[in-house]
Formats: C-alpha cells, sequence, structure tokens
C-alpha cells in the first residue's frame, strides 16, 4: 500500500490516494477495543443526529374476545450526539518518503491509525465529557456500578463477573464484552482453583495447568486495553481500576463521515519534510445506560 506516494518534484509531490480512509478506518476498527468489541456504529454527515432510546415498553393485557385492548404507548425520548474531532499529525522526512518501500509507508499509516484508536479508546471508556472531549463509559449517568468496597478490593475469585452478569440480565440486558487494563486480567490469570489442582481458573480445558487460557470469563469475550485507569481514587487507594461488562449493542458510537487524510508539503517547507494529518469526528451515547456495568475500585492483588 501506498500511502505516502512522493511522485517527483514536477509532479506536485506527496498525494493521498482516494482510498486509504477506507485503510485507515479498517485499521481503527482493528486496534480499538472499543469498535471490536461490537459498538453499534452509526455514520452521519450531520454536525449532531438524534437517537431513539426506549425509556419504557408498552404492556399488554389478557383481553376478552370482542373487548377493546387497552392502550399502552412506549415511553421514548432521543439522545444527541455530537461527533468531536479526533485528529493526530506526523511530519515524514521527504527523502524517507521519496525512497521509503511500501512497508515503512505501511508504518505511518499505523502509527497514525494507533494514535488515532488510543485516543478514540480513552474517550470511550474514560471521557469526561469537558468539551472537546466525549463523555465515556465511566462518566455516562444511569449506568449500573458493583462496587468492589469502601477502599476498593484484589479480585480473588471470579464472583464480580458472576454479580455484574447477573445485574445485565435482571435488566434484560445480553451480556457480550468485558473489558478491562492489561493489569487485571494478568491478576485473573494468577486465580487458581481451590484444592490441591493448581490449576488456573480461566484454562480452556479440564487438564493440566499449562494449558491454552481463555480470554473469556463465563463464556464473555474479554478484551484489554491500556486506555482504562489504574491510577483511580477509591476511598484510601489511589491505584484502583474499573472492569466494564456490557451489551455492545447498546452502545451506540456516532462517526461523522470518514477520516480525513491531508498531506502537505508547503508546511514544513524549510526544513524539507511532508505534513500527513488525520482528523475524525466521534461521539458515543447509550440507548440504554442499564446495559452497561461498571466494576469500580479494582486494586493490584
Amino acid at each position: 500500500m501506498t500511502w505516502l506516494t512522493n511522485t517527483r518534484p514536477n509532479d506536485g509531490g506527496a498525494v493521498a490516494p482516494p482510498q486509504h480512509p477506507d485503510y485507515f478506518f479498517e485499521h481503527l476498527y482493528a486496534q480499538s477495543v472499543g469498535l471490536r468489541s461490537g459498538f453499534r456504529q452509526v455514520r452521519t454527515n450531520r454536525a449532531q443526529i438524534e437517537i431513539p432510546r426506549l425509556l419504557a415498553d408498552g404492556t399488554a393485557n389478557w383481553t376478552t374476545e370482542g373487548s377493546e385492548i387497552a392502550t399502552s404507548d412506549p415511553t421514548a425520548d432521543v439522545l444527541t450526539a455530537i461527533p468531536q474531532k479526533l485528529a493526530a499529525l506526523s511530519y515524514q522526512s521527504n527523502e524517507l518518503v521519496s525512497d521509503s518501500n511500501p512497508s515503512s509507508q505501511d508504518m505511518v499509516a499505523e502509527s497514525l491509525a494507533r494514535a488515532i484508536s488510543l485516543k478514540l479508546d480513552l474517550g470511550f471508556f474514560e471521557g469526561s465529557g469537558t468539551a472537546p472531549e466525549i463523555t465515556g463509559l465511566k462518566n455516562q449517568p444511569g449506568i449500573q456500578t458493583l462496587d468492589m468496597g469502601t477502599d476498593g478490593a484484589a479480585i480473588s475469585n471470579l464472583d464480580p463477573f458472576a454479580d455484574a452478569l447477573g445485574m445485565l440480565s435482571g435488566v434484560n440486558a445480553e451480556p457480550g464484552a468485558i473489558v478491562m487494563h492489561p493489569r487485571t486480567w494478568r491478576a485473573i490469570t494468577k486465580l487458581k482453583e481451590t484444592g490441591t489442582s493448581n490449576k488456573p481458573l480461566i484454562t480452556d480445558g479440564s487438564g493440566s495447568p499449562t494449558e491454552r487460557m481463555s480470554r473469556a470469563i463465563y463464556g464473555v469475550p474479554v478484551l484489554l486495553t491500556s486506555q482504562i485507569s489504574t491510577t483511580e481514587t477509591h476511598g484510601t487507594s489511589t491505584d484502583a481500576t474499573s472492569v466494564y461488562v456490557y451489551e455492545p449493542s447498546q452502545v451506540v458510537a456516532v462517526m461523522r463521515e470518514g477520516a480525513q487524510i491531508d498531506v502537505d508539503t508547503s508546511t514544513a517547507f524549510s526544513s524539507d519534510r511532508t505534513a500527513v494529518r488525520v482528523t475524525m469526528r466521534a461521539d458515543m451515547v447509550l440507548p440504554n445506560p442499564e446495559a452497561v456495568v461498571r466494576i469500580a475500585g479494582v486494586v493490584p492483588a
């Protein structure tokens, strides 16, 4: 792939062929844990978009034949998503641009996709909601919370996950993803069955501890991201983190248009460099906040 194609000087310098935004989004999807977990994605070309939200179902009643059916309308409103700009800028030596083979050009694309996807995940899970930052799951009103205790606690068994899954089932949500920091997963992989087997709790099979571990808990896929804080304050603890358990279809990622990729050879003319800029706009809304459980106050073992 020739993401930065430097033609000869009299041909106008570097260009970004139109197919590259699609390529960029493929890599963005692969590297963003939020998108990969199954967030429902909505594309728009508007500055804001309204997403319908069902607050309460209508009711059904046993009815005598020939009698009037009682009216019961669902209660609904709308959420307004306002995609915010997320951008990355990179400068490349013109010598590198002109002499690089496709693999080094791929490296530039991968680097920008990774920068965007990491910041996007930070917004999805930790976003403060203070403009221009979007509101992440941690700060979304109405989500369910499972607290590990006044000062937090280490995960010593899988009970918190059983509770979180039960909380989702209690509101008719279908658990589909568990997202946590790698530190938390590392602690979970060390949990052992009680007794003398010394077998890890999450080993795929029923045999030796050397068997491969399944990155799933109670059959629900586990995804890891470094963009979840490990320095949350929870009571007296200042090294707490959170785990998110949710139904992915109830988390809506709103993307405004596609990624805009621009290449400019004049901005850094005096230093003989080419500027590459990527911009995109995104927001996140929760039609059913109760379909998200935050396990809060997880501290190191």
